[in-house]
């Protein structure tokens, strides 16, 4: 119901309408791997960077090509917005900010500003 808050299934609290996505995964192994990263205290998180085997690395300085691709996936209908940017990125294991990406992308005539946290792509 609109303007009514809802419980989680799990621990019964309640939550407000405005929910925030914090990423976007393609398959159900991803998405356990962005929950208990999400879930996870940040005094572990750089210990946990420092003991991922080489196939799974977090990207710090992605190429141009990483960038638009992830730009890609985050785009419906050719709009971006920043939560499905940063979705993407991080599913990526680019920790690299969105907002930073999105006024790249501005500023290499790739997007361009429709709204609060929403961009149109334009190739």
């Amino acid at each position: 119901m609109k303007g009514k808050a809802r419980k989680c299934p799990h621990c019964g609290d309640q939550s407000a309408n405005k929910l925030q996505i914090v990423s976007v995964v393609d398959n159900a192994s991803d998405l356990q791997r962005e929950v208990a990263a999400a879930n996870m205290p940040d005094s572990l998180k750089k210990e946990l960077e420092d003991r991922l085997p080489d196939g799974i690395e977090v990207n710090k300085t992605p190429s141009a090509l990483q960038l638009m691709a992830c730009i890609r996936i985050a785009a419906v209908n050719d709009v971006v917005t920043l939560e499905r940017l940063g979705g993407a990125l991080r599913g990526k294991g680019i920790r690299i900010d969105p907002e930073d990406v999105a006024e790249e992308g501005i500023s290499q005539g790739l997007l361009m500003r429709s709204g609060d946290n929403e961009f149109i792509l334009l190739q």
